[in-house]
């Protein structure tokens, strides 16, 4: 199981110097990635409610950094991990920028970029950007082929109902062939069709063990009406890491025990300081237990 934390991305900790400080931690600590998620702008007037939570854990005012232009950064200044999103909001892009500085970012990185993508939920936010919401689904499925077509192919031209672009050059492809690995995001019937059909892996959010044995059930199904075998699937999940090591090991060891292939973990703190004690706290008290009841399921 790989195990990943999200560097902070909005409030006072979000600096060049705390972004790099907690990067560099989770890479001494032996980790094997870090994360971003991604908001583009904050729509002052605006009804949509947070779909994860009763309120967003992000506030205005404290700003957002931006997703990929905070990889590309981590990169230059780590040497190991990957560099993943948790999630892209992939239909808020235009596809041949997002085809290119993937792939940028991914042979900057000697190949260490992985993307977990989402079609979104902020009605809002895609009007802002004059981003359409109604096809945000299909677009999303588009792009994602269209991604694949241009990593692969280098040169090549898409005729989609929401993507389209003649033939072109997209070069130079990425580092890893086939380019990054796409995780699908999302708990939705959608989601998880989309994950069967085009995605290297799902990628969820939270600890409801009973919540995520059915997901991976769903899977397996969707899988196999596909055609596919379902051990191809990765299987991931973001949670939060409670502050006591004990809590710890208690709420997140039956989510590991479910065949987890990768963990992406956040944790609230004050300065850079502590979320880095907090980080190698976890790699030396839990993450040993997490191991050792995966190896025992």
């Amino acid at each position: 199981m790989k195990v990943g934390f999200h560097v902070p991305q909005w409030g006072p900790m979000a600096t060049r110097q705390g972004v790099l400080e907690v990067a560099r931690c989770v890479e001494a600590a032996g980790l094997d990635s870090v994360w971003v998620s991604d908001h583009i702008v904050y729509p002052l007037q605006t009804v949509t409610a947070y779909p994860y939570a009763e309120r967003r854990p992000f506030l205005l005012q404290e700003g957002y950094l931006e997703a990929l232009t905070m990889l590309a950064a981590i990169a230059g200044a780590t040497g190991r991990g990957e560099l993943g999103t948790s999630v892209l909001v992939v239909p808020q892009r235009e596809p041949l920028l997002l085809a290119k500085t993937a792939a940028t970012i991914d042979v900057m990185s000697d190949g260490r970029l992985v993307l977990a993508v989402g079609s979104g939920w902020w009605r809002e936010e895609f009007e802002a950007l004059g981003a359409p919401f109604r096809t945000r689904g299909q677009r999303l499925d588009e792009t994602i082929q269209a991604l694949r077509l241009l990593w692969r192919e280098g040169v090549a031209a898409f005729d989609g109902e929401t993507v389209r672009f003649p033939e072109v050059a997209c070069l130079p492809r990425p580092a890893r062939e086939g380019g990054p690995p796409i995780l699908v995001g999302g708990l939705t019937e959608p989601a998880l069709r989309r994950a069967a059909r085009l995605g290297d892996g799902w990628h969820g959010i939270g600890t409801r063990v009973e919540r995520l044995q059915e997901i991976r059930l769903r899977l397996e199904e969707l899988c196999s009406e596909a055609g596919r075998d379902p051990r191809t699937l990765g299987f991931s999940t973001s949670a939060g890491l409670p502050r006591d090591p004990a809590v710890a090991v208690e709420r997140l060891s039956p989510v590991v025990r479910l065949g987890l292939d990768q963990l992406v973990l956040s944790t609230p703190a004050r300065n850079p300081e502590e979320l880095c004690e907090r980080i190698e706290s976890f790699a030396a008290d839990v993450l040993p237990v997490l191991q050792e009841g995966a190896a025992t399921r």
